[in-house]
């Protein structure tokens, strides 16, 4: 085991000497607070996109790409859309939109432990990897079938990925009131395709996997979020007996892309007359950025510059 770089907000990638399978260990803590915290959402959002975001986080750090994964839910539920992104060096963002009274009717109807189905409603998952200089993108789909998110991950992985994969996920917000925060962490094992032996081998596999799989389910919720217990302290405490080899870490933050630059161009985009019901009461214009909520105004002059046909 190499000596602790960060101990926060990162992806690390892991072998199993013994057996050759593949993994990561992902441990958020500023970036997913900074998160949840900045639209304050109510806990069952909170606790959903969460999930979300880790699972972003823990399956970008396994692919080759430079641009941005992104993973996102559309349901027919209370909780309408979702999505959290990673790019390749790492930055993350995410967000949710949802109806409060429905919901409140959800919460209510189910006594506070409304199911997944309850929250999102029949929808899908979409997996996408968005190749910034190849200008090219892969999307994958997968039901919201599953009592989680990550039940529907592993499905997506046995169905469209067809790689073995072993995931544990945790979420939670620790303390209360203005001096909670939130945390999460995540581990995920695979047997990728180039792994897969055959013959006598094939057994001496079938054996490394399900021991490894009883070893990834003594993990405990607790350990995986737990501030003061280190990733590698962690890994070496699940897999001593396996042999882990630790990989450098994708170092993790929350990195919003949108600027007063890229409202301009998107409001340039619109007809002027859409600009009539867009205003305030009062005049002008402010559009809010869905993932950091950072608000960017407008006077009426300024939109007029921005349209050249209300000058005239």
């Amino acid at each position: 085991m190499s000596a602790e770089v960060i101990q926060d907000d990162l992806a690390r990638p892991f072998q199993l000497e013994q057996s050759a399978l593949r993994g990561r260990l992902v441990r958020l803590g500023p970036t997913i607070d900074r998160v949840l915290t900045r639209h304050d959402y109510p806990p069952a959002v909170s606790q959903l996109l969460g999930e979300l975001f880790v699972l972003a986080a823990t399956l970008a750090g396994g692919l080759k790409f430079k641009g941005t994964f992104s993973l996102q839910i559309r349901g027919g539920g209370p909780i309408g859309l979702m999505v959290a992104d990673c790019t390749n060096d790492g930055a993350m963002r995410g967000y949710a939109k949802f109806d409060q009274a429905k919901l409140d009717r959800a919460l209510a109807d189910q006594a506070d432990t409304a199911s997944l189905r309850d929250l999102l409603g029949d929808g899908q998952l979409a997996v996408t990897v968005d190749q910034d200089q190849l200008q090219t993108a892969y999307q994958g789909l997968v039901e919201l079938e599953g009592a989680t998110l990550t039940d529907c991950m592993l499905t997506y992985f046995r169905q469209s990925e067809q790689i073995r994969t072993g995931l544990k996920v945790a979420v939670e917000r620790i303390g209360d009131g203005a001096d909670g925060h939130w945390r999460a962490g995540a581990i995920l094992v695979q047997c990728l395709p180039d792994q897969l032996p055959s013959g006598e081998a094939a057994l001496q596999a079938e054996e490394d996997w399900r021991r490894t799989m009883l070893l990834l389910g003594t993990v405990t919720s607790a350990e995986l979020i737990a501030p003061d217990l280190t990733p590698d302290r962690l890994l070496l405490r699940l897999f001593h007996e396996e042999g882990v080899r630790v990989f450098t870490p994708l170092e993790l933050s929350f990195a919003c892309r949108c600027s007063r630059t890229r409202v301009e161009t998107m409001l340039r985009r619109f007809p002027p007359e859409d600009f009539e019901d867009m205003k305030q009461a009062d005049g002008g214009l402010v559009v809010t950025c869905e993932f950091c909520n950072e608000r960017y105004g407008f006077t009426d002059a300024e939109l007029a510059q921005l349209q050249p046909r209300l000058r005239h």
